[in-house]
């Protein structure tokens, strides 16, 4: 959870555009100002704001729950016996009560053991109606709580309506929480909306205008009645709307869920920042069903407001399709709310690295991410969702150090992994995705999002992934498979997938089944043969039930993925210890090209690993460890830490170790190199090495190297850094080598036959 400021809106530029609950005009309150009868007010004294303010600088800083900005004031308001009841010329009744609370910018109301008969309204807005929420029904009740949006100045009034048929029949209305709030920020009167950090972009900025559809999943939550994140709606593989709302597990709070409120829409019209509050729809209710530590995922189904089991079409609802596969993205997007201000967008124009954070001990367990294009993320857009570049979410924001810089942003920002949260081991039910998400037991990597309100086509089919390619870099070939997804309201049974391999012809494959309305296959490709370096697979899918596609915008997948079919795998392990933050690391080629590398790690008291496979054609490489302290992975030596890190680097076809840190070796200051080579050990070389001598050895830089067998014969001398020191080609059975420039140490020489390779250590003195 990040610091920040709710945006001055909240006291400036309210106006009666919010929306929650059904609509509908409260008259009440006139009645009394014109007989002038007293209104009974319940008053509540200015909270202690310094020492709210000294504990919000600890709690900001320790990151662990919702941004606060009020005060929570306990009350037990039975609305029959406390408000002042007039009967109207036809028997309608209504009820009225104030309630106030000193110096408050804001003020928000929560009910709880309330019931609302069929007939019966509840509205509350503030003195001069310019904002008002309701009417609220039983409808909008969840669990018996309801949370009412933030009311600009610190008077809300309360109406209730019975109407006459109802006579006697008042239900219950109970106003448990009044939430005094202190924290719209005087410091940001002048800037009204955008409160938050200068470097933050509206999401309706010309770089947000191809997102519209999952700028509509993003959602502002009100949760405890005194605190704010972010989070999005989130699709399942039925397609039926079911409201799930994804959001961070650090957002709970001791409050139920019940009385949460859920704000859609609150975004400025264009890149600019508005002069009065946009137009935006609440609800109100929800139901927790799952949530974990470890990647810090909670999700949550609305239960108030709904409309045939889904959200309103007033509130224009998207639910975002996901993705929860292991491989990274090839750049990320959030949609977030921060400091409290209007809907902002963020971009990170490069693939985000799996890593461990945020104190997790889960390998992997987040998304690293920093953005670009000067933007950012801030306190409140805790919980927002990372999509990938498909626009598929792929995580939500736990944490970070990301923020405005001026107009630059800077930092990073970690996202729990869908990856981590999807089916844990262990989980149950409600500690994983799946069971929710995945209702269908379709296995299903990826799906698209759903609009509930767009009426589907006819004919509609979409390539959703390509998958098959994950962890086969360092073989020849792979199958890979395209998963589809019937969009059309007519059942699928045909399809031709057009494909290309590296820009090569054009291939068909055709497919036949049955697939309902958005149900989904996957159709197996020809194996395809890797080439060094990039490989690209391009997918086109047509002619479902042999007719023309209605809707082509999601016909076509493509990936980019690098792969060396005659590379060695290898398997890298690196325990960081409790201070990771101050550690980074990198694997050079001896060119210096860097193939891997890792920073930005979180401190934490855990072993903290580091869990990456590397696939490298043979040669020699450099691994570089580093450590901005100057005391390499050390932990176990302070009192706060109970590890010491630790490195292996294992040949996964040999199993042989090329570069190892022991744990008692783990203070090895601000840097530590390790040398080291590859080779195909699946060649049979024991032939090969016993006909190759070298020597003398040591030398002083001029020895002899006899290769007893036939053929053309590469030799290559390096440092132990990887670095070429000199090259030779000959057919000859022996090579004299004067290097007299050599500086004394080890030196590694690596000799060819076109077929098997052996290395051998050179020591020049």
């Amino acid at each position: 959870m990040k610091n920040i400021l709710l945006s001055a809106i909240m006291l400036f530029a309210f106006i009666s555009l919010g929306q929650q609950g059904d609509g509908g005009e409260p008259n009440g309150y006139n009645y009394f100002l014109k007989t002038g009868e007293n209104i009974p007010t319940y008053s509540f004294d200015q909270p202690n704001i310094s020492a709210l303010r000294a504990e919000d600088r600890l709690n900001d800083s320790l990151k662990t729950g919702p941004w606060r900005f009020g005060y929570n004031y306990s009350a037990s308001i039975n609305f029959e016996n406390s408000a002042v009841w007039y009967t109207k010329a036809n028997g309608d009744k209504v009820g009225i009560l104030k309630i106030t609370s000193d110096q408050a910018k804001t003020i928000n109301l929560t009910f709880a053991n309330t019931k609302i008969p069929e007939g019966n309204e509840l509205f509350i807005y503030n003195e001069d109606k310019s904002f008002v929420l309701g009417k609220f029904t039983q409808n909008h009740i969840s669990e018996g709580a309801l949370g009412a949006e933030l009311i600009p100045g610190n008077t809300a009034i309360v109406e209730y309506f019975v109407p006459a048929e109802n006579s006697g029949i008042y239900g219950n209305v109970e106003i448990s929480t009044i939430t005094h709030g202190y924290r719209t920020a005087n410091e940001y009167q002048t800037k009204i909306l955008g409160s938050s950090g200068d470097c933050n972009m509206n999401v309706n900025c010309p770089d947000g205008a191809p997102y519209v559809s999952i700028r509509n999943s993003a959602v502002m939550l009100v949760v405890g009645s005194n605190g704010m994140c972010s989070g999005a709606l989130i699709n399942n593989t039925q397609f039926d709307g079911t409201p799930y709302v994804l959001t961070a597990n650090h957002c709970n709070s001791a409050s139920p869920s019940g009385s949460w409120i859920f704000r859609f829409n609150w975004q400025a019209t264009d890149c600019n920042n508005p002069t009065s509050s946009p137009s935006f729809e609440s609800l109100s209710g929800s139901t927790k069903r799952a949530n974990r530590f470890n990647s810090d995922f909670m999700l949550l189904e609305i239960t108030g407001g709904l409309i045939n089991g889904t959200v309103p079409q007033t509130h224009s609802p998207y639910f975002a399709g996901w993705n929860n596969g292991n491989a990274a993205p090839q750049s990320t997007i959030s949609i977030h709310h921060p400091s409290g201000d209007i809907k902002k967008i963020s971009f990170d124009d490069q693939p985000a690295v799996a890593t461990q954070a945020m104190n997790s001990p889960e390998a992997n367990s987040s998304w690293r991410v920093e953005w670009d294009r000067n933007t950012t993320t801030e306190g409140g857009s805790s919980g927002s969702p990372l999509f990938n570049q498909e626009g598929k979410i792929i995580g939500q924001l736990w944490g970070g150090n990301a923020g405005c810089n001026g107009t630059s942003s800077s930092g990073q920002d970690f996202y729990g992994r869908l990856f981590n949260s999807w089916n844990p081991t262990g989980s149950s039910n409600d500690e994983q995705l799946k069971h929710w998400l995945d209702p269908t037991n379709a296995g299903t990597v990826s799906i698209l999002g759903y609009d509930p309100y767009n009426a589907p086509l006819d004919y509609n089919v979409a390539v959703t992934d390509i998958i098959g390619n994950e962890g086969s870099s360092c073989v020849s070939s792979f199958n890979p498979k395209v998963e589809i997804l019937n969009l059309g309201m007519l059942p699928l049974t045909s399809l031709t997938i057009q494909y290309s391999y590296n820009n090569g012809a054009t291939q068909s494959v055709n497919w036949t089944g049955n697939l309902s309305l958005y149900a989904s296959a996957l159709v197996q490709l020809p194996a395809l043969t890797q080439v060094t370096g990039m490989n690209t697979i391009d997918v086109t899918a047509i002619n479902p039930n042999g007719n023309t596609d209605q809707d082509m915008t999601d016909n076509q997948f493509d990936i980019d993925f690098n792969a060396a079919p005659n590379g060695v795998p290898l398997d890298f392990e690196f325990y960081l210890g409790c201070y990771a933050e101050e550690v980074s690391w990198e694997l050079n080629s001896a060119s210096g090209t860097t193939f891997y590398s890792g920073s930005g790690y979180t401190n934490g008291n855990t072993d903290n690993l580091v869990d990456e496979e590397f696939c490298l054609m043979e040669g020699c490489y450099q691994l570089i460890l580093r450590d901005s302290y100057g005391d390499g992975v050390e932990g176990a030596a302070y009192n706060q830490c109970n590890y010491s890190g630790r490195m292996t680097l294992t040949n996964r076809n040999s199993n042989v170790v090329l570069a190892r840190l022991l744990e008692a070796d783990a203070d090895f200051g601000f840097q530590k190199s390790y040398g080291f080579c590859t080779d195909d050990v699946s060649l049979n070389k024991e032939e090969l090495d016993n006909k190759i001598s070298i020597y003398p050895n040591p030398s002083n830089g001029a020895f002899k190297i006899i290769m007893d067998f036939e053929g053309e014969k590469n030799v290559v001398l390096r440092n132990v850094t990887g670095q070429t020191i000199a090259s030779y080609q000959l057919n000859e059975n022996e090579l004299n080598i004067s290097e007299n420039k050599l500086s004394p140490g080890m030196y590694i020489v690596t000799i060819t036959n076109n077929e098997r390779n052996v290395t051998r250590k050179i020591i020049v003195e």
